[in-house]
């Protein structure tokens, strides 16, 4: 018998980079399917976990999708795991449907929780790829855990068994900090693309591909999982992303004018730095809040039109503003009043940036929980708070908004719409646009079920509103709320300081082409010239080269500057993802042929160190 159980849940995912059509205008076919990296690494965790446990873990391995896609997908794993040699158990099953793409996340969900249910070693762990079935909605791992009533990790970088293997350590990244939990099992974990050390799985062998064929799968049909699962949501419209970009090119010049070539460009021709501005990015007065205590029952959250702020402890972020540009658009569409709920360890000045931009009260819920704001205990909180299912409810789409969203709604067994860049009321129902695919496609997808509606809004596709409304301030204590994983310890890394990424009105993004970390001075000179900030790709954060949370990307922040500079970064997808919502993009880089240069609306080809000093200089003049 095993002392831990480990399900690893495995999705055909469509390949992003290869080719893609619209079937039925509402359909995304044609693509190859593969292992996603997301789960990728769940599953290498769980190989190497049996590997340094002998004889102790039992792995179950679970998908749903098309017979084919399916059977070679797990093939693949198995021959990664080659069970002859593996030092544990496994079992693997397998719900072939051919309706999968008709599915929305929720009805996935339900159809893995039936799968689970059926297992005959109750999972202790559930690795989930954060993003998977459902175009990024990043909704099935929160709502699996949420119907099994695990308490469920998003974005976990490192997880270490303990003793007994009854909890786990986990590391997660919050920002520049390292936070350490003390994890009970059971728990589900999103997985994004770098666990343990590692950013893939193994490779397979001919010997382990030719064994996996003979490994005995149990497959099922979705009759056989005995239930009446429904969506929630539906696909009306799916659309290529137009490019809009200039590409204009300035190649490499013996004599030197390539810093004036680009500031006449950018300046002169095209006009993009005079919209960068100063990298002033406030918005709404200011005033100071008087708080009130209140009894949560009388306040009547679940009636309004309630927006999870985003904050620092002691300012509103500026997405929070953002994203309340939005409930204010479906506050005045359904007669309801737009609340700003704060989850903070103490109200203190948070109230004095609530002002002028469209909320009707603010309710500040306060507990020593929030000092680290998780999931699990935000969203216990919240539900405690509403007092029941709410009509409408905004987050930001952030990793902790992400996992709110789609933990509420199937907490509440309401509709949801994830990331959304629109956002209509349309016959009383939110509908909106999402940038999917690796920004290649746009879906336009509506809620289609009764019930509480819930909405995640990419904050940098809006702006905030201003409005002469002066919010009521109320105090709420939050209390009885039991969440047992527990912080460990806390490694602070290096206070940022400036403009934060996603308020920035000018970036200057540095990749692996810097060559060495003490290089990313010079951009972040060049960033301050413009009050603007610094970025980095992935690979650089990596390399501790700089701080995680300067990262950009699909796994980093999401940012929609006036300007966006890229340089030395070559154009993977993963990085692409976070940053196409630019007004303009400069790529510097060498190879005239990166996939930056596609995308670029002034591609400069040639050596970061022979163009950003001798533009830093001629900024420098033209600055005064």
């Amino acid at each position: 018998m095993s002392n831990l159980n480990i399900a690893c849940l495995l999705s055909p995912m469509a390949d992003t980079e290869g080719p893609m059509d619209i079937a039925g205008g509402n359909t995304l076919t044609g693509s190859k399917k593969i292992m996603g990296k997301y789960g990728e690494v769940g599953l290498e965790a769980t190989i190497t976990f049996a590997e340094e446990n002998p004889n102790s873990i039992h792995t179950d391995l679970l998908s749903i999708g098309k017979s084919k896609e399916v059977t070679s997908l797990q093939q693949t794993a198995i021959a990664m795991i080659q069970p002859k040699k593996h030092p544990g158990t496994l079992g693997v099953h397998a719900v072939n449907d051919d309706a999968i793409d008709s599915r929305d996340a929720f009805e996935v969900a339900e159809m893995l929780v039936a799968m689970v249910n059926k297992l005959e070693n109750k999972p202790d762990m559930i690795f989930a790829g954060r993003e998977s079935w459902d175009y990024a909605h990043g909704v099935v791992g929160p709502a699996v855990a949420a119907k099994l009533g695990y308490p469920y990790y998003s974005g976990v970088n490192e997880v270490k068994l303990n003793d007994g293997m009854k909890s786990v350590t986990a590391t997660f990244i919050e920002g520049n900090d390292k936070i350490v939990y003390d994890i009970p099992l059971p728990a589900v974990f999103g997985t994004t693309d770098w666990l343990n050390g590692k950013d893939s799985a193994r490779f397979t062998s001919l010997k382990g591909v030719m064994g996996a064929k003979k490994f005995k799968r149990n497959q099922m049909t979705v009759e056989d999982l005995g239930i009446s699962a429904a969506s929630k949501t539906t696909i009306t419209n799916i659309e290529v992303v137009k490019s809009e970009r200039k590409n204009r090119k300035v190649a490499a010049d013996e004599s030197g004018a390539i810093a004036k070539e680009m500031i006449d460009v950018l300046v002169n021709q095209d006009k993009a730095l005079a919209a960068g501005g100063t990298g002033d990015s406030d918005a709404g007065a200011g005033g100071t809040a008087n708080w009130a205590a209140a009894d949560a029952a009388s306040l009547n959250l679940a009636d309004d039109v309630v927006v999870i702020a985003d904050h620092d402890h002691k300012a509103l972020r500026l997405s929070t503003k953002q994203a309340v540009s939005q409930a204010r658009k479906v506050a005045d569409a359904t007669g309801k009043k737009v609340t700003l709920l704060v989850l903070a360890k103490e109200a203190g000045t948070i109230g004095d940036s609530c002002f002028g931009f469209g909320v009707d009260r603010v309710v500040a819920a306060t507990s020593d929980l929030f000092e680290h704001t998780h999931v699990n205990s935000a969203g216990k909180a919240i539900a405690q708070l509403l007092g029941g299912a709410p009509s409408f409810l905004v987050t930001i789409a952030n990793d902790l908004g992400r996992d709110l969203a789609a933990s509420l709604a199937t907490r509440f067994d309401g509709g949801l719409l994830q990331d959304v860049v629109s956002l209509e009321v349309d016959g009383g129902k939110l509908a909106g646009t999402r940038i999917v695919s690796n920004a290649r496609f746009i879906t336009s997808e509506k809620i289609t079920a009764d019930g509480p509606q819930i909405v995640s809004v990419r904050a940098t596709a809006f702006d905030p509103i201003a409005g002469d409304i002066q919010p009521s301030f109320h105090t709420v204590a939050v209390s009885g709320i039991e969440v047992n994983a527990k912080v460990s310890g806390v490694t602070k890394g290096e206070a940022s300081t400036g403009v934060p990424l996603n308020e920035a009105k000018i970036i200057v993004s540095g990749g692996r082409g810097m060559k060495d970390a003490a290089n990313f001075g010079q951009l972040q000179e060049l960033a301050g010239m413009f009050g603007g900030a610094m970025g980095a790709s992935r690979a650089v954060t990596d390399l501790d080269w700089v701080p995680h949370n300067l990262q950009i990307g699909q796994t980093g922040t999401t940012v929609a500057p006036d300007v966006y500079f890229a340089v030395g970064i070559s154009g993977a997808i993963q990085h692409l993802t976070g940053m196409l919502g630019s007004k303009y993009i400069v790529a510097v880089n060498p190879d005239g042929d990166a996939p930056i240069h596609k995308h670029a609306d002034l591609s400069v080809v040639d050596k970061w160190e022979n163009v950003i000093p001798a533009f830093s200089a001629e900024m420098k003049k033209a600055l005064g």
